[in-house]
């Protein structure tokens, strides 16, 4: 198996990329990103933006299967539309252009989110009405419809896409909910100060450790697939308030601070309750570990 990783210097890709090596050793894996890392052997350095570098690469090493996880995945005012179309839309595009000029069976995996579902009330499956909420949110639903497509059109094409909900886990990067709370509790613990300021924590998630969730992407393409274009929910079951989140954080770390909350929080997103039924049939034996377990990790592994 001859296996292309996107974003593999990414928060996803990172833990991907071991895991693939670990449980296919006998795979050729070809790392790819945008920029180095001197933590990841990363083969191949390509703006997947620019269709020359892409077809390029795609034509030179033939990949059988991919995990597009290359992207932007914050949730800022202060990313253009442009650049989120760029990055989310147009690179899976270009890639699948390339892919499909090969001729040659391949499985394709793509790294969504759930906030193509944007806010609502009701309890949401792979079935529901979409309705993102931003540019974030609508380039995913944008890069799910190509995804589509190109598979429909094209019968070697096996299309897998994965809706990810709030991944979580050690080393992830700041400019996240959890990795931003967890930075500020290790620097509180430094000093003698006793309030916490953090930004809305009525919001919930259910929080998903990365390391589950990327041991789950491989098995995806291992089941038997009700059709060769296929979505699924990835998430924990466990759905926890932001507030909840951070008295967990704090009672781990052994500190008492006055938690003081501003709403002035560029991230329109509440929280959904998500449906993982889809998943639970085809993977039964599905594991997350505890959000109290994830949290213990992240926050050794978070400098003071």
């Amino acid at each position: 198996m001859v296996t292309l990783v996107t974003g593999a210097t990414g928060f996803l890709g990172r833990y991907l990329v071991v895991h693939l090596k670990r449980a296919e050793p006998n795979s050729t894996i070809h790392s790819c990103a945008l920029n180095p890392s001197v933590e990841l052997n990363c083969q191949e350095l390509v703006d997947l933006t620019q269709e020359a570098q892409v077809h390029e690469m795609v034509q030179r090493i033939k990949p059988q299967r991919i995990y597009h996880l290359a992207g932007i995945a914050k949730v800022s005012d202060k990313i253009t539309f442009k650049e989120y179309f760029f990055q989310n839309t147009l690179s899976t595009q270009i890639l699948l252009d390339a892919v499909v000029k090969l001729k040659t069976s391949c499985d394709f995996f793509l790294a969504s989110s759930v906030h193509v579902y944007g806010n609502q009330l009701e309890t949401v499956n792979e079935r529901s009405e979409l309705k993102p909420e931003g540019p974030y949110g609508f380039t995913k639903l944008l890069a799910e419809e190509t995804l589509k497509t190109f598979t429909l059109r094209n019968p070697q094409l096996r299309g897998i896409v994965a809706r990810l909900y709030s991944c979580i886990g050690p080393k992830q990067p700041p400019g996240f909910v959890t990795s931003d709370i967890c930075h500020k509790i290790k620097k509180l613990k430094q000093t003698s100060e006793t309030t916490l300021e953090v930004g809305p924590v009525d919001s919930s998630r259910q929080f998903t450790d990365v390391r589950d969730a990327t041991q789950l992407f491989p098995r995806l393409f291992e089941v038997n697939l009700p059709s060769r274009f296929e979505i699924f929910n990835v998430a924990t079951d466990q759905q926890t308030q932001v507030k909840e989140l951070i008295e967990k954080a704090l009672e781990i770390e052994q500190l008492k601070v006055k938690i003081v909350s501003k709403e002035n929080h560029p991230n329109p997103f509440k929280g959904l309750k998500v449906d993982t039924k889809k998943l639970g049939q085809l993977i039964p034996n599905t594991h997350f570990r505890p959000l109290e377990s994830s949290l213990k990790d992240i926050l050794s592994s978070t400098p003071g």
